[in-house]
């Protein structure tokens, strides 16, 4: 989801070991990593759901195409 270099994810560990307690550390990246997953799976969702009203709306045109062969064939 977000590209970081591991240059980056250096310059952040080392930004959080200076300003946070090391002790805190594992409980703030673990709180971090659920809020992420709640992200990802929230934007999977989204785009699950973008997907289904697309197809929805494919199946609506297909339909009244197949309606209007079969009215102009009668």
């Amino acid at each position: 989801m977000f590209d970081v270099s591991f240059s980056e994810f250096i310059a952040i560990i080392i930004v959080l070991a200076l300003f946070i307690n090391p002790k805190k550390i594992p409980e703030i990246s673990n709180s971090i990593g659920k809020a992420m997953s709640k992200v990802h799976n929230l934007l999977f969702n989204i785009k699950e759901e973008v997907f289904r009203e697309e197809t929805f709306k494919n199946l609506k045109k297909i339909q009244k195409e197949i309606q209007s062969q079969n009215k102009n064939e009668k």
